[in-house]
């Protein structure tokens, strides 16, 4: 007789108690001699296993957009020493999320344990990709396992009907009900010609066909070759229906750029994904999965919801060199429309006074990236660097509004004063023709005498002379009284003297206490010690912040947080059930937004670790900054 007991970390309670009633309806002798196997298992002592590991992929061939499972299956042992160190798959996956499974089987009085971890991936790049060796610490040992192959096609393959053989929750990450024309997502741009630094407006819609609860972009597409402007767009997406392809479809735009190629040549617009959360309704053949799932199993009510993967597909884009003959001098490399405007807040000043000149641009291009026009003042003219303000707002026809430069000008001689006027040339793209844009020069009436030490380069702008000294003042002392009469027994520190070997011994005999029960008792030791060593942990995150390697530093952060609650609870950090930290540290009296963002971190850093996409020292500090704050709430909270 065989029993095997599996506890996966998602299990629900209603189908542990489904499938403790359909094992009533065996026969009472079967049930007799499973309960005597069991006896008799659980009387013997567990006989010791070879520690071993193996990995292999829930499927070998994916679509670009859907995903794959990876598990690593432990046995011998209940317990990793420490994370499994996965490959690098950043090149053709992203990481979406991870769990865990203890299996427990007993055979003719032998025990054997296995722990199975999952780790689910979305496909982002075609092609045959290589998975290399998992290595995993466990039981004082370092094993790694075989090499895998995935197949990543551009067209999902078909889809392959749901397994009927393990429990009825536990479902594929993308369902046999989704194919591949029920959910997907493309990229729209506007046009697949233009000029070079010419916007292109690409929209990446979402089809869908069945239920979408929910979505979360799992991937940006890399944006080599382009300046990126961002639109702006409402919280709730805008659904419609439209027929495609003679289908009819809910389709809603869930992101939306300006793309302004830098060069010339062919870009290709890299694929978006993003995995959704859909409910599907549940269909299976087994009657007592409907009888009793139906029951004591809500989601069978309204649907199961699961998760499916899609990505657009890549787009090239033309981008052609802007013609050489007829650029002007002054180009300023914009493409679009421009009209330019200066003026000055007043017409007539002294010597030594400032005036401030405005000068602005108006119309549709890059106007961010415009540098401020190069004007040649006068010698006898002091002037500042200017300071930039933007008016802008992206719209269909790109970036659009003002951008202004506002100058400091010091005239240091009288006269008349003649401010250069401004020529910005651009490149108009619906004329086909290099245009330029122009303001007038300005008169300054300058009235008063020229002072010489105060000419450009009479004296370094912004150096300290010393013009002259002065006596220093003499800093007088308030007398120190005393008392008459005063005695030994009414001085404070006389006290402190007599009374301090009270307060030693007191103190002594408190630090012995602690260290007494510090040394009988584990859990109360390591849950004082928590925030201790998980402070040295970030520290060690901080010093590898400013370093090259970003999978190390979110480990380590990683590891000082699952650390700190293992401690907590008195428990390894490997054996942490993620979804049973909300009850327990709620138990503790943490607020649930503060457990909340902790395993929001802890998920952060599971994607950099297993699927980093780079990131810069300065985006390290602030996640860094964003760990120490949730760990010190959570300090205070629980104590």
């Amino acid at each position: 007789m065989r029993v095997r007991l599996v506890a996966p970390a998602w299990f629900p309670r209603g189908t542990i108690v489904a499938s403790l009633l359909a094992a009533s309806a065996l026969p009472s002798s079967a049930l007799a001699a499973s309960g005597a196997a069991a006896s008799g298992a659980a009387a013997s002592a567990p006989v010791a296993q070879e520690v071993t590991v193996s990995a292999h992929l829930d499927r070998g061939e994916v679509g670009v957009g859907q995903t794959f499972t990876l598990n690593v299956v432990l046995e011998g042992v209940q317990r990793f020493d420490q994370d499994p160190a996965l490959p690098d798959m950043g090149a053709f996956a992203a990481f979406l999320s991870s769990g865990t499974q203890t299996s427990v089987q007993i055979a003719n009085g032998r025990t054997t344990v296995s722990l199975t971890v999952s780790y689910r991936f979305q496909a982002t790049a075609e092609g045959t990709w290589e998975i290399g060796p998992v290595t995993v610490e466990a039981g004082g040992e370092t094993v790694s396992t075989e090499p895998l192959s995935l197949r990543v096609s551009s067209a999902p393959p078909a889809p392959q009907p749901p397994a009927t053989g393990g429990p009825a929750t536990q479902r594929p990450a993308d369902s046999g009900t989704i194919g591949p024309d029920d959910l997907f997502v493309v990229a729209e741009p506007n046009k697949q010609q233009v000029r070079e630094n010419e916007p292109v407006i690409v929209e990446y819609r979402l089809y869908t066909r069945v239920n979408v609860s929910s979505y979360g972009i799992t991937r940006l597409p890399a944006t080599a070759g382009f300046w990126v402007e961002e639109f702006e767009l409402p919280q709730q997406p805008q659904v419609e229906q439209v027929v495609r392809d003679g289908v009819a479809y809910a389709t809603a735009v869930i992101r939306k750029v300006a793309l302004y190629p830098t060069g010339p040549g062919t870009k290709t617009l890299e694929p978006l994904a993003i995995e959704a959360q859909v409910r599907v309704q549940r269909r299976s053949r087994d009657p007592f999965d409907d009888l009793f799932g139906n029951f004591f199993n809500r989601s069978s009510l309204f649907g199961d919801v699961v998760s499916t993967g899609a990505a657009s597909r890549p787009v090239d884009v033309d981008v052609l060199p802007l013609p050489a003959d007829g650029r002007p001098a002054d180009f300023s490399g914009l493409v679009g429309e421009l009209a330019v405007e200066s003026s000055v807040d007043r017409d007539s000043l002294a010597a030594n006074e400032a005036v401030t000149l405005r000068v602005e641009v108006s119309g549709s291009g890059n106007l961010k990236a415009l540098a401020p026009p190069e004007l040649a003042f006068p010698p006898t003219v002091e002037a500042f660097p200017p300071e930039a303000t933007d008016r802008l707002r992206t719209t269909d026809a790109g970036v659009t509004g003002t951008r202004a430069w506002e100058y400091v000008l010091i005239p240091r001689a009288p006269g008349t004063l003649t401010i250069p006027g401004v020529d910005m040339g651009y490149f108009d793209a619906a004329a086909e023709r290099y245009e330029t844009a122009s303001a007038a020069p300005l008169d300054l009436r300058v009235t008063g005498r020229a002072v010489v030490d105060a000419l450009p380069g009479a004296r370094a702008r912004g150096s300290v002379e010393a013009l002259r000294s002065d006596i220093r003042f003499i800093r007088i002392d308030t007398p120190r009284f005393r008392r008459r009469g005063e005695t030994l027994f009414d001085q404070a520190w006389f006290w402190v003297v007599a009374l301090a070997p009270i307060g030693m011994i007191a103190g002594a005999a408190g630090v012995r206490r602690r260290r007494d029960r510090l040394a009988g008792d584990q859990a109360y030791a390591r849950d004082r010690r928590a925030a201790r060593v998980a402070k040295k942990r970030l520290a060690r995150a901080a010093r590898l912040a400013v370093g090259d390697d970003a999978r190390a530093f979110h480990a380590e952060t990683a590891q000082a947080l699952e650390g700190y609650a293992a401690d907590k609870f008195d428990t390894s950090a490997a054996g942490i059930i993620r979804d049973e930290l909300l009850p327990a540290l709620a138990a503790r009296g943490a607020h649930p937004s503060t457990v909340d963002e902790f395993l929001a971190v802890l998920e952060a850093c599971d994607r950099q670790r297993f699927a980093p996409v780079g990131t810069e020292i300065e985006e390290r500090r602030a996640f860094l900054a964003r760990a120490e704050a949730v760990l010190s709430a959570l300090a205070r909270e629980i104590g």
